[in-house]
């Protein structure tokens, strides 16, 4: 009697652990699967917000790029060829430095050796504003070299340059903006020189006096008349000009 009490009082024992270490199992699945839930709802809210905020970036640099564009051009679309029209329009910044400076460097791509030294700063390279010129049928003069610079001037077709900012809707001509000592307007000609800019990589688009680098350059002058003979001078009308930094546009036009 005494060992079947026994046997029942065994075997009851061992139920009641094998249903205890059940139990255990059974919390410690549900702890588990809580566990994966919880992380699995965190990393979509992570994701979520991950996808949102990358989504406010690309809507913010839109939005900043769209602020820059004036006349179609902006930093990254950075040259307009208009064919029918016969224009090219670049997109530039305006360096304040000259408001109080002078220079003989007018137009200037800022990759170039001499990006620092412009009245606009320019993000076309010198070779895409060459072929622009080009195709709304400007022909390049490419009478300039360094034997005859002091002597002669650019040739080349004639170009008128209006420059356009927020604000400044209608556009102002070059000639308003800078002003020449000796009273006279610029004389921008297509001077071509593809090959010396490539080989001097001084980013020079326009030049204030006839250049042999620069694509274009101003004719009154030959080289040197700025900063050698010193005959003239430059100077921003302050009346006239953007603030430090302006974005504006280009007009390259051929003259009538």
């Amino acid at each position: 009697m005494k060992n079947y009490k026994s046997l029942i009082l065994g075997l009851f024992l061992t139920g009641a652990i094998l249903t205890a270490c059940g139990n255990q199992k059974e919390d410690a699945k549900t702890d588990d699967s809580a566990k994966t839930e919880t992380t699995e709802t965190t990393e979509a809210d992570t994701s979520n917000e991950e996808a949102t905020t990358e989504d406010s970036k690309e809507e913010e640099n839109t939005e900043t790029e769209n602020a820059d564009e004036i006349k179609g051009v902006s930093k990254e679309n950075n040259i307009v060829v208009d064919k029918e029209n016969k224009t090219v329009t670049i997109y530039t910044t305006f360096n304040g430095k000259f408001l109080t400076e002078s220079t003989r460097h007018l137009v200037v791509s800022e990759s170039g050796k001499f990006g620092d030294k412009p009245v606009f700063i320019s993000y076309v390279s010198p070779a895409d504003f060459h072929q622009a010129l080009l195709d709304i049928g400007a022909e390049a003069g490419n009478n300039m070299t360094p034997e005859n610079a002091e002597e002669t001037t650019s040739e080349g077709s004639h170009l008128d340059i209006t420059a356009y900012w927020a604000g400044n809707e209608d556009g102002k001509n070059v000639n308003e903006i800078v002003k020449d000592s000796n009273g006279k307007d610029l004389d921008i000609r297509f001077t071509g020189n593809l090959d010396r800019s490539n080989e001097f990589k001084t980013g020079c688009i326009s030049c204030l006096d006839s250049c042999t680098v620069g694509i274009t350059s101003n004719a009154n002058y030959p080289l040197g008349s700025v900063e050698k003979t010193k005959i003239v001078e430059y100077s921003i009308d302050k009346d006239n000009a953007p603030e430090d930094g302006t974005p504006i546009a280009l007009v390259y036009s051929i003259r009538d």
